[in-house]
């Protein structure tokens, strides 16, 4: 890719040496061509150089509308004020409007206008020649073709691609722990604050198949991303012994010896685990040509245990949380693919069966909310709405799963899941994981950082938090401040009987995305109301109903399983979904 982006640059080079020469015309019939020269000619500018603006000129004459995407584009890096004026004027006569460069972007989103012939090529070499080569990757030539969007809409947002770099199975550890890595890590310590996390700070909490995670939002907010495996198994003190913890995905141990057919002597570091312990074969995943488990020692027949073994680990569920920071929301994501397969740009059937997709942040915006790719197609997805945007899967009907998250605060989460892990401060990164260092004056702002054109603040303000749900292909949001005096609310999304519990958080002296605890569940037609404590609630029938992470449990063991849904500023929610109904409205 870099070496087709170096070709790029060269061909702009060449076009922009060609600019000044006497007597040169340009054929605005040849699309390719002269969004290269308007292009070079601002590249160039941007750099200092003397330049012909003709190009300019002859767009502004040929009054094909086809040019205005082009030049939005290029209107975005034309800083220096003599081609941002031309850049303008010339969008000006294309269009009628006399707007600055948001005000044409917010234009030419809300008209879904059309696009030239060679317009993803187009933008992925706007991209790589004032940012980073590796934009190219996800605007190959046709890309247009397929793509679930207007292409004008993906905005560069300021960094490279995986300039805010996602976690890939980040290492969790144990409360006990993450309080000594607090005063460990003193540089993150607030105002002599080093707890980790803080009593009142906010984290992302996730529960799956008994294993319970905490991934707190100051560290989230720098990273806005992680890929992980969730889910344990028992770890044994001895075969067939006591079980003293679950040791957690995915992290990697050395298998040292056997117990027969059946155990496995392991030596790993999970979170609020021993070092060594036993597990069963079946729970054990090897690292591929690791082990011939016959080849471990047998301790049972007196083999001595190796020093270093043979590396395995406990798998889980694949997941993905999405964190856009400017929209508020925070999406948990199902990553695992049932026999994926697409067809490429040439046509050709690509066949990747059973697939775990692995997402890294692509550095571009829509709406102000964070467009996403996944690193095994290069396919750009939406963060919000968790399908694909533009790339090779755009037409392959896969859409991610949402599954339940809870932005809480700490301490609310550890009373209820004391064997919680929590995410590391040690994450390989170096970054101001101080609470409140990043995104602080956003948060605590109604601005917006970047263009939004489909926005409603006729009843709710821009910023304001709700609670969001999807099902059955009906969207509706719950604005927290209607929702928290409420506690319980009963309703029905789509064909689905809900529902939803609302804690509030403690306030703080600076603002994240949350507010409030907020989980849903189905009910199946039953009427809730409140428990003996906040961890219960009571159905019409007299029955006691325990409020898990998985599900609504009665004291007969039915269940009532939870719904995915997630916190989100209003407009970022709006912006994708503005049929949304509104609880209260």
């Amino acid at each position: 890719m870099k070496r087709f982006a170096g070709v790029i640059l060269t061909l702009m080079i060449t076009l922009s040496t060609m600019a000044p020469a006497a007597g040169l015309s340009y054929d605005t019939s040849n699309y390719r061509k002269t969004m290269i020269q308007m292009l070079a000619a601002a590249h160039d500018v941007a750099r200092g150089r003397g330049v012909n603006l003709g190009v300019y000129d002859a767009v502004a004459d040929s009054g094909d509308p086809l040019y205005v995407a082009p030049l939005i584009d290029i209107a975005y890096f034309a800083r220096s004020q003599g081609i941002a004026e031309r850049v303008l004027g010339t969008l000006n006569a294309l269009t009628g409007e006399l707007l600055g460069w948001q005000g044409f972007f917010e234009w030419a989103g809300a008209n879904d206008i059309a696009l030239p012939p060679h317009y993803d090529d187009f933008k992925g070499q706007l991209l790589s020649a004032f940012v980073d080569t590796e934009f190219s990757r996800f605007f190959q030539p046709g890309v247009m073709e397929s793509a679930a969007i207007n292409l004008v809409e993906p905005v560069w947002g300021g960094v490279t691609v995986d300039g805010i770099p996602s976690l890939v199975n980040a290492r969790q550890i144990s409360p006990k722990e993450a309080v000594d890595e607090g005063y460990q890590f003193v540089d993150f310590c607030r105002d002599g604050d080093c707890s980790y996390p803080a009593a009142d700070e906010l984290v992302f909490g996730l529960s799956l198949d008994g294993d319970s995670r905490a991934y707190p939002l100051r560290l989230l907010n720098w990273h806005e991303m992680f890929n992980d495996e969730i889910g344990q198994s028992p770890l044994y003190d001895e075969p067939d012994g006591a079980i003293v913890c679950g040791f957690r995905a995915p992290t990697e141990f050395d298998a040292r010896a056997r117990s027969g057919e059946s155990w496995v002597l392991i030596s790993g570091l999970s979170a609020g685990c021993p070092r060594e312990g036993w597990l069963r074969l079946e729970h054990i995943r090897w690292r591929e040509g690791s082990v011939d488990f016959a080849s471990l020692p047998d301790i049972a027949a007196g083999e001595d245990a190796l020093e270093t073994g043979f590396a395995g680990h406990v798998p889980g569920r694949p997941v993905m949380l999405a964190y856009c920071t400017l929209c508020g929301a925070g999406v948990l994501y199902d990553v695992s693919i049932a026999d994926l397969s697409y067809t490429d740009l040439e046509g050709s059937l690509v066949e990747l069966g059973d697939t775990v997709l692995e997402f890294g942040s692509s550095g571009l915006l829509m709406r102000s909310n964070k467009l996403m790719y996944d690193r095994n197609t290069d396919t750009v997805w939406n963060a919000i709405t968790g399908e694909p945007a533009f790339g090779p899967l755009t037409t392959s009907g896969v859409v991610l799963d949402v599954l339940p998250v809870v932005v809480t605060d700490w301490a609310s989460w550890l009373e209820a899941h004391p064997d919680s892990s929590v995410l590391s401060l040690d994450t390989g990164f170096r970054r101001n994981y101080s609470n409140g260092a990043a995104y602080s004056d956003y948060f605590n702002s109604a601005d917006l950082m970047f263009p939004s054109w489909q926005q409603d603040t006729a009843l709710i303000e821009n910023k304001e938090m709700v609670f969001a749900l999807r099902l059955q292909g009906e969207a509706k949001a719950y604005p927290l401040a209607t929702i928290i005096p409420l506690r319980i609310i009963k309703d029905r999304v789509g064909n689905t009987d809900v529902v939803i519990i609302a804690e509030a958080t403690p306030e703080r002296e600076f603002f994240e995305p949350g507010g409030a605890a907020v989980r849903a569940y189905e009910r199946q037609g039953r009427d809730f109301s409140a428990g003996a404590d906040a961890s219960t609630l009571h159905s019409e029938d007299g029955r006691s109903w325990r409020i898990t992470e998985e599900a609504l449990v009665a004291e007969d063991g039915e269940r009532l399983k939870r719904i995915g849904g997630h916190l989100a500023f209003w407009f970022g929610w709006f912006g994708f979904y503005p049929n949304t109904l509104v609880y209260g409205e």
